[in-house]
């Protein structure tokens, strides 16, 4: 991913979530620089470099790592704070999770897929009773007993109208 596309992604995320953003760029002038990034209120931060030639914003992202405040690396081992993801968006995910799509108290339906089938649950109307992040949701529906805080999947519901 290039490091503009990057910088986009991250400022529309913040703009999705409604925080503030702060990017802090590391020796720009040197062939290799490093970015910092972190959301208002958040306490991790997100860092990766990126490669550029003549222009700041035409470079390569690549190392992504996400670290929690306090943490540092040891460098007489081979311990590195935080953890590495592949790409903006898991980081993004982490670090500023989107809100969830469903409200607590909305009336949701199992899409008719091959899992809500096999668990005989597609086509059945549920109430949702707990809204997390990360599209992951507890309901609750008739004749179904507690599953013990069972969550299901944003993308196994849709909303009933």
């Amino acid at each position: 991913m290039k490091l503009q596309a990057a910088l986009k992604k991250i400022n529309a995320r913040a703009k999705k979530v409604g925080v503030e953003v702060t990017i802090t760029h590391q020796d720009e002038n040197s062939h290799r620089h490093q970015i910092y990034v972190r959301f208002e209120g958040s306490k991790q931060t997100i860092s990766f470099y990126a490669n550029h030639s003549n222009r700041v914003t035409s470079g390569d992202v690549h190392l992504i790592q996400v670290t929690r405040d306090g943490d540092v690396s040891d460098p007489h081992t081979d311990y590195f704070a935080g953890s590495f993801v592949d790409n903006i968006t898991q980081a993004l995910n982490w670090v500023a999770p989107l809100p969830p799509k469903y409200r607590v108290g909305s009336l949701v339906r199992f899409k008719d897929n091959k899992r809500n089938t096999r668990w005989k649950i597609a086509g059945q109307v549920a109430l949702v009773v707990v809204a997390g992040n990360g599209g992951n949701y507890q309901l609750q529906y008739p004749g179904q007993p507690e599953r013990y805080g069972a969550t299901h999947s944003e993308r196994d519901l849709e909303l009933v109208n």
